[in-house]
C-alpha cells in the first residue's frame, strides 16, 4: 500500500465520520421535536441557531438595482 492509497483511505474515513455526524444531528433534531435553543444541545436545529447569531445581524444593502 503505497502512500497516495492511505492518503484516500484517511480522507474516506473522515468524509465518513462527518456524513455520521450530520445523520446524527438530523436524527437527534427529529427525536426532540420543535424547542428552544440550548446550550450543549447538538441537534441540527440548535446548531444552525449557534451559527446565525455568531454571524450577527446582515448588514444594510446600500446599493440599488
Amino acid at each position: 500500500m503505497n502512500k497516495s492509497d492511505q492518503t484516500e483511505e484517511t480522507r474516506r474515513a473522515k468524509q465518513r465520520i462527518i456524513a455520521e455526524m450530520i445523520d446524527a444531528s438530523i436524527e437527534l433534531s427529529k427525536k426532540l421535536g420543535k424547542h428552544p435553543l440550548t446550550q450543549g444541545c447538538n441537534c441540527i436545529v440548535c446548531v444552525t441557531r449557534r451559527k446565525r447569531l455568531l454571524r450577527g445581524p446582515d448588514r444594510e444593502w446600500k446599493y440599488k438595482l
